[in-house]
C-alpha cells in the first residue's frame, strides 16, 4: 500500500480560490514529453510535526491529454516519504499538476521575472486595477522597467514614495 496519495489540485484550487492558483487547464492537458511539472504528494500517515504534503517535481515520459493521463519519473529525493525514490515513476492526470516550468520560447515567459516593478498601491485596493502598465529604460540591475497605475494617482500621490510599492514580477503576477 502506497504510503502518498497524490492532490487534486483542481478541487484545492476551487476551494481556495483567493489563495490557491494553479496553471490554466490548456497548460496542464499539453504538456509534452520532456516538460516537468510540480506535483503536491499527500502522505497519508504522516509522523508528528511532519509535513502533511512534499512538493516534487516530475518529468513527463508518456501520455498527454485529459482522460489518458501521464507517466513521468520522480526528479526529486522525498524527504519524507519511505518507499519512495527519485527515479520512479508516477502516473498522474492534469488535475495533479500543481506549477509547470515556463519555457523561454512560450508567450507566457517573462525575461524579467527575477526583477522588480513600480507599483502603486492603489492597484492593490478593493476596486483597483491597473489601467497603464508601461516600460521605461532602466538604469539599475534590479529593475525591470515595468511601471503599474490605476490611473487614479495626481501628481502629489505619485510623488509620494509611500503611495508606491517595489515588487517583484513574479509575485505581482499572483497578487493582481
Amino acid at each position: 500500500m502506497k504510503a502518498w496519495e497524490l492532490e487534486d489540485i483542481e478541487l484545492t484550487a476551487k476551494e481556495n480560490p483567493e489563495s490557491f492558483f494553479i496553471p490554466s487547464k490548456e497548460e496542464r492537458v499539453t504538456q509534452k514529453i520532456g516538460d516537468e511539472v510540480r506535483l503536491h504528494f499527500i502522505i497519508k500517515n504522516p509522523e508528528e510535526n511532519y509535513p502533511s504534503t512534499e512538493r516534487m517535481w516530475v518529468r513527463v515520459t508518456k501520455g498527454k491529454g485529459l482522460f489518458s493521463g501521464y507517466k513521468g519519473v520522480l526528479v526529486n529525493q522525498p524527504v519524507y516519504i519511505n518507499g519512495l525514490n527519485e527515479g520512479d515513476e508516477i502516473h498522474f492526470k492534469p488535475k495533479h499538476i500543481a506549477q509547470t516550468i515556463v519555457k523561454k520560447d512560450s508567450p507566457c515567459w517573462i525575461d524579467s521575472a527575477e526583477k522588480s516593478a513600480l507599483v502603486s498601491k492603489k492597484c492593490f485596493e478593493y476596486t483597483g486595477l491597473v489601467r497603464f502598465l508601461y516600460r521605461e529604460k532602466t538604469d539599475r540591475d534590479e529593475d525591470s522597467g515595468w511601471r503599474m497605475f490605476s490611473g487614479l494617482e495626481d501628481d502629489d500621490y505619485t510623488n509620494n514614495p509611500e503611495n508606491i510599492r517595489i515588487l517583484n514580477i513574479c509575485l505581482i503576477r499572483i497578487l493582481l
